[in-house]
């Protein structure tokens, strides 16, 4: 899976209390994800992790494109706006993404709910961020917890940016949860 993560000062540092407008399409609702676009978005995303110079793993491409599908059946979870995030990834834009010590990250023009609703579509597609179903965690194996959110259980190691939460617990050690936005971040 490709590791997509935010930087922790541009997490931190940014809330979202305007209404979201994606940069290359204003801003959507769930019932506009068109599972269709994750392929480009798949595309896009490789195409920016090639240009930043960082490796990728085989078939990274498909891998985010079958993750970012099977998160907009959980799209309604999110916090932040995925269908404003997918408006933004699905076309070649160089102002969508910046590298970062060789990693390409999400940025849509500095649109902090829609970076966050790309990742939350991933993360909700990603069986280390969302797994097996829950009600608490002690319904999750030894080294997981359970997201009150998704009612899904998470990896307490994973890369989980994005994934919905009501609070800290809901998120990966390492990672906080914005309660402006409801989504993991960094610490």
């Amino acid at each position: 899976m490709i590791r997509l993560t935010c930087l922790a000062l541009v997490l931190a540092a940014c809330s979202s209390d305007s209404p979201s407008m994606s940069p290359d399409g204003g801003s959507g609702s769930a019932g506009q994800l068109d599972p269709a676009d994750c392929d480009a978005f798949a595309m896009n995303a490789v195409d920016a992790q090639n240009a930043c110079g960082g490796g990728l793993p085989p078939n990274a491409e498909a891998t985010l494109a079958a993750a970012c599908k099977k998160g907009i059946q959980s799209a309604s979870l999110c916090g932040a706006d995925p269908a404003a995030g997918l408006a933004c990834m699905k076309s070649e834009d160089a102002t969508d993404w910046e590298c970062d010590l060789g990693e390409a990250l999400p940025s849509c023009n500095n649109d902090l709910d829609a970076a966050l609703g790309i990742f939350c579509l991933v993360k909700l597609g990603d069986p280390s961020c969302a797994s097996i179903a829950c009600n608490g965690s002690l319904d999750c194996p030894t080294g997981a917890s359970c997201n009150d959110v998704t009612h899904a259980c998470f990896s307490n190691d994973a890369n989980c940016i994005g994934l919905p939460c009501n609070g800290s617990l809901d998120c990966p050690t390492g990672e906080t949860c914005n309660t402006a936005e409801h989504a993991c971040i960094h610490q």
